[in-house]
């Protein structure tokens, strides 16, 4: 995969301004939307970050992406309980009542964070009249499967008998049974290590004898990691001016856990940055000239180790939560920089910064349109990519003055996308 694809920008048809707006809480959206994204034919267009929620303008294309629910973090092992459900009737038994029972207690929705873990809940609860211990006792020890289910495929993450465990090799050292078989109506399952493709479907199936029963629930993996430079010049940024940096973006610098797990799931970028303990890393799935780093031709996570507090590097952001909405805002004569600014104050909102659209662009939010952002960057974010979208890599798409891949656009440019402009597509 290529970090970076550059494209004339003379097929886009608009500049933008990015703003965040606040709204009630709601169900997170998917990353990939569940509806393609409209085309939007803008001479130009904004983006803001509302803090209040009046009505959007009339003809505005915003979208009304609501706040996310706050994330529970890492559930307690064992700390999440539910009473027996409602005994279910099996149609294709004629209607019997099923002696067991399948329940994932948290619907709709569980929600975890990138690097950590979490524990999906799964209890089974037995419905024989009489002595059902007796009768268990009888047929032995259940067998539990857990799968995940992303894109109509279901693939198999453990199988469980006993002390006995198969663990599918994508989930080596990541899935267990913490509870299970020691007391085997819990068949909870805890995952680690959590990468943004660990979002989807969680199916739990539990067998015993001629009894099973199912239950399945989705998990949304919060945060996001991304690259950053200062807009004149690549590697300008000591340890402690890459901390402040990150913080002005609305997002905090990266841990070497949280790269890692981004990596995991695919991100590759050539460009060495600072990561929150001080040490310089890059991550690297396609080695080639000048990306070889400590490792030669291996794929990995290039690591400096601890470097000199003074020495200038790029920096790794991670961005999570999104406190607000995301909304396209337009214009007949497009925006410099303070216009759109001005135009966001005047919506009662400010424009987005560089954490809050990769936020946003990690939940869901997919956009052709560039915009201006609070640090002075034209961005855009793609989840879908087509080719007059800057290429085939999802991701957020900056727009440099410069081939490396330096130079803001100039603040007081009205965007003329007709001129020598590039697009750098950063690698998901």
């Amino acid at each position: 995969a290529r970090p970076w694809t550059h494209t004339a920008l003379s097929s886009f048809p608009s500049a933008c301004t990015y703003a965040q707006r606040s709204s009630l809480p709601a169900p997170l959206p998917s990353r990939r939307p569940a509806h393609p994204v409209p085309a939007l034919s803008l001479r130009s267009c904004g983006w803001a970050l509302r803090r209040r929620a009046p009505a959007a303008p009339a003809g505005s294309p915003c979208a009304r992406k609501v706040a996310l629910p706050p994330a529970p973090g890492t559930p307690e092992r064992g700390g999440m309980r539910a009473g027996p459900p409602a005994p279910g009737r099996d149609a294709a038994a004629g209607g019997r009542v099923k002696a067991l029972q399948v329940s994932i207690p948290r619907h709709p929705a569980l929600h975890a964070v990138l690097a950590g873990e979490v524990t999906i809940p799964c209890f089974v609860t037995y419905v024989w009249p009489g002595d059902s211990s007796r009768r268990r006792a009888a047929l032995g020890t259940p067998r539990v499967k857990w799968s995940f289910v992303a894109e109509g495929r279901e693939r198999e993450i453990l199988v469980a008998r006993g002390q006995r465990v198969k663990v599918s090799e994508p989930y080596r050292r990541r899935a267990s049974l913490p509870a299970f078989p020691r007391h085997d109506t819990n068949a909870s399952l805890l995952l680690t290590e959590l990468r943004p493709n660990d979002s989807g479907i969680y199916r739990c199936r539990v067998q015993h004898g001629i009894e099973d029963g199912h239950d399945v629930l989705h998990l949304k993996v919060k945060g996001v990691v991304f690259h950053y430079r200062e807009g004149s010049a690549r590697y300008a940024y000591t340890f402690a001016e890459a901390r402040a940096a990150c913080a002005r973006l609305g997002a905090s610098i990266a841990t070497p856990e949280q790269l890692y797990a981004a990596y995991r799931s695919g991100y590759e970028q050539c460009d060495a940055g600072w990561l929150a303990d001080q040490t310089v890393r890059y991550p690297i799935h396609t080695p080639r000239e000048p990306c070889y780093g400590d490792m030669n031709g291996v794929p990995g996570v290039r690591n400096y180790g601890v470097v000199d507090p003074q020495d200038m590097y790029d920096v790794y952001c991670y961005a999570q939560d999104l406190a607000g909405e995301i909304f396209l805002e337009t214009a007949p004569d497009k925006f410099t920089l303070a216009e759109a600014a001005a135009r966001c104050r005047a919506l009662g909102a400010t424009l987005a910064t560089t954490g809050q659209l990769y936020a946003a662009w990690s939940s869901g939010l997919d956009s052709c349109s560039p915009g201006w952002l609070a640090d002075g960057s034209v961005r855009y974010p793609i989840v879908t990519p087509r080719e007059r979208c800057g290429g085939s890599l999802p991701g957020v798409k900056s727009i440099f003055l410069f081939r490396n891949q330096t130079g803001f656009p100039d603040a007081d440019s009205r965007y003329d996308l007709n001129r020598r402009q590039h697009i750098a597509a950063e690698a998901r």
